[in-house]
């Protein structure tokens, strides 16, 4: 028993490190992995984020974490749009964001939907065996206000049953913390994306006057605020904590490839250029050197 006690929390631990190298948390870097995330939507020529942006990528573009809720492997939160805004350009300009071929930005609030909906023609989104999501099943897909708490039904019920009697005598506070989930736990839709019904609500790049426009609900969110075609919005500079977003991703174009890699030469041909000016300098220089030497020995007597 004393062994089997031991060898628990190391299988939870191993446990724990497969779930979050499936999950896209392991190996090659936070970055790496959110660029090779990016799925290729049928039909369109763009490509988007198999799931929300998490808390350790924007860590590693960043070097911070605002989010309310923290967890590594759970979406970003608390960022405004100008936030955003603020990452994709440290993202685009990032090694592993430049080797993709790819430029990141957010989806408009039209692809978005196209994204979301994979198919549907119903107020959700369709998966891959061709079921259409409805507001029944929508907890298959979804982070929302009807499931927010992760325990098995018996267990909360225990637990309330427990409470009534416990708080007799004494007040027991029995609940879990409720917030967003690690993204990428529900099913996907029918091209591969997680989380775009509820989780957090997701900025786009659409304007509406001087407001911006999010998508999808979030884990507060009724069913209705979780459909395919809902949209709020909020000013730029706006933060919550049921607020995030999803990266959107088309690929470089092939002008600013060449221009960089134009730039790049010539910063090359200018160095050459500049070390071959010096060491012709530095010649000369040292001939100088030597002719000034010769005549000063010539002149003694």
């Amino acid at each position: 028993m004393k062994r089997l006690a031991l060898l628990l929390p190391l299988l939870a631990l191993a446990a724990g490190a497969v779930w979050l190298v499936a999950r896209g948390c392991g190996g090659g870097g936070p970055v790496q992995r959110l660029v090779a995330d990016m799925v290729p939507i049928p039909g369109r020529d763009f490509r988007m984020g198999k799931f929300e942006v998490t808390q350790a990528q924007w860590e590693a573009v960043m070097g911070e974490n605002p989010s309310l809720y923290k967890s590594a492997d759970h979406p970003v939160e608390n960022v405004s749009w100008d936030d955003c805004q603020a990452f994709l350009a440290k993202l685009n300009a990032h090694p592993a964001a430049r080797a993709s071929g790819l430029v990141f930005r957010l989806p408009t609030e039209e692809e978005w939907e196209t994204a979301c909906r994979a198919g549907s023609t119903n107020d959700f989104c369709r998966l891959a065996d061709g079921t259409e999501i409805t507001e029944a099943t929508l907890g298959r897909v979804a982070w929302f206000y009807d499931n927010l708490s992760t325990r098995p039904r018996w267990l909360s019920r225990f637990l309330a049953f427990a409470e009534r009697l416990v708080d007799r005598v004494h007040e027991v506070d029995w609940s879990e913390t409720l917030s967003h989930k690690p993204v990428g736990r529900k099913e996907p839709n029918a091209w591969g994306l997680h989380d775009l019904h509820g989780n957090v609500w997701e900025w786009t790049e659409t304007a509406d006057g001087v407001l911006r426009v999010f998508r999808g609900g979030c884990w507060i969110s009724f069913t209705w605020d979780c459909g395919s075609s809902n949209r709020d919005g909020s000013w730029p500079v706006d933060r919550n904590g049921g607020l995030g977003f999803r990266l959107c991703a088309t690929q470089r174009p092939a002008a600013e490839e060449t221009h960089a890699e134009s730039a790049e030469f010539e910063s090359h041909a200018e160095n050459a250029d500049s070390a071959e000016v010096d060491s012709h300098a530095e010649s000369a220089e040292g001939a100088e050197d030597e002719s000034h030497a010769e005549s000063a020995e010539t002149a003694e007597p």
